[in-house]
């Protein structure tokens, strides 16, 4: 059977392509991030279709099919795979790429196969991002309708893409329901159909790895003393290595294991803090730093110009060399906007507002009390109206704040309703606990703590 399969399909030259091949023994083992990749996505397939099982894709039946779900333990624990394998795929997909950047396995001839490999970083992403809805619960609800918001930024089409990606002007059941589509059938597809040409290209061209062997055998060099076989050898340093990663997602899923929130709810009644995925929280911060009409140069045009630049980065680094010593300006470049990304996202992660107290706080926080209270409520009409912000301290306190006065200060008058229109102006007005913690941090003379 197996030499009637290897005449007609050439089976034994593709499995010498994948096994016999030899790799300098310089290789470590992040050269095979791409395989650890693979494993954690195969993952998500396998736990994706068990969950499948149970998860009913509309408005009125997800969160309650989750819930069931997590009252099984194993069927809390598959979902916490699956949760928490999507983080693992980002993260190693990405780490893979800057390997490949740092290598310049990118330049001729593997450019389609970098460029495949872009395709399937956005693919991942969408993966991450989809899936974030599907729960229905508050936190997947409100940060979807953060992360769908940031193309109404896009100047004339951006309110179509808006609808497009909400199905609707809101995130509605229609939403879950187009982002399930999405996430099982589309993404999948889009990551198959880049990973067999991405996988291709590397069985008949190589690891960029092994080009030094190839370039020391055409000088007539004896490359044996240089070299490892790639079975069993470098075989057993991928398999140590998925394996590495395996019991670190399957740890982590049990220790950590994934919850569910509250119920999704349009309305916000809980007041419960919209904050986007935690791969946009460098993005949202940077919008800190363009205010105004500029936030588009932020969600917009940053964005943009670094997929461009992904997928152009084959004929834009004209330098011929791929040792790192020989590529200073590239590698700085590129660990500058690392750094910069990775402190952006920490900025943005510690700077998310935490929930609102549910409670009367005797002396309460301006940062840790007030400010939830103001970004929850506030910011989305006086956060670029009129100059007049509530983002931060001095903001807040430039008007309407009487330090030590309460009764003569204008905020308390309007949030009361003493003073008509009451704010928030056409939402839900602050409860009483909210509204006496105001009172009492104007009383303590408002401080900035």
């Amino acid at each position: 059977m197996g030499q009637w399969l290897d005449e007609r399909l050439h089976v034994s030259e593709i499995m010498d392509a994948a096994f016999e091949h030899p790799v300098p023994k310089s290789s470590n083992f992040l050269d095979y991030l791409g395989f650890a990749t693979l494993f954690v996505f195969i993952n998500q397939v396998l736990t994706g279709i068990m969950l499948a099982t149970v998860y009913i894709p509309s408005a009125a039946e997800a969160y309650s099919s989750i819930k069931l779900l997590q009252s099984d333990a194993l069927g809390g624990y598959i979902r916490s795979l699956h949760s928490w394998g999507a983080n693992f795929m980002v993260v190693l997909i990405v780490l893979h790429l800057l390997r490949v950047f740092y290598e310049a396995a990118y330049k001729k001839p593997r450019e389609l196969t970098w460029i495949m490999g872009g395709v399937l970083l956005i693919a991942t992403l969408g993966l991450a991002f989809t899936g974030y809805l599907l729960p229905w619960d508050q936190e997947g609800y409100w940060a979807t309708t953060v992360g769908t918001a940031m193309p109404g930024y896009i100047p004339v089409i951006g309110d179509f893409l808006v609808q497009l990606m909400r199905n609707g002007t809101e995130v509605t059941g229609a939403t879950l329901t187009r982002f399930y589509s999405v996430h099982m059938l589309v993404l999948p597809l889009l990551i198959l159909l880049a990973f067999l040409p991405h996988f291709f290209f590397v069985l008949r061209q190589g690891m960029s790895a092994t080009d030094e062997l190839a370039e020391a055998k055409l000088r007539g060099e004896d490359v044996d003393t240089r070299s490892i076989p790639f079975w069993p050898n470098v075989a057993f340093r991928m398999i140590t290595l998925v394996f590495l990663v395996a019991i670190a997602l399957w740890v982590a899923a049990g220790v950590l294991p994934k919850g569910l929130g509250d119920p999704a709810d349009p309305l916000n009644k809980e007041h419960f803090i919209p904050t986007p995925a935690w791969y946009f929280f460098g993005l949202y911060q940077l919008l800190k730093y363009f205010p105004g009409s500029l936030d588009v140069v932020a969600l917009v045009v940053i964005p943009i110009v670094f997929v461009v630049v992904i997928f152009a980065l084959p004929w834009i680094d004209r330098n011929p060399s791929r040792a790192p010593s020989k590529r200073p300006v590239a590698l700085s470049i590129a660990g500058v906007l690392l750094v910069g990304l990775i402190y952006l996202t920490y900025q943005g992660i510690q700077t998310v507002p935490k929930p609102i107290p549910n409670t009367v706080i005797t002396n309460p926080s301006f940062r840790k009390d007030i400010l939830p209270i103001f970004q929850a409520n506030c910011v989305g009409c006086h956060g670029n109206s009129g100059g007049y912000s509530l983002d931060s301290y001095a903001d807040a306190t430039q008007k309407n704040i009487v330090p030590g006065n309460p009764g003569a200060s204008m905020l308390v008058k309007r949030i009361e309703g003493t003073v008509t229109p009451q704010m928030p102006f056409g939402g839900t007005p602050l409860d009483k606990k909210q509204i006496q913690n105001i009172i009492n941090w104007i009383q303590e003379g408002a401080p900035n703590n």
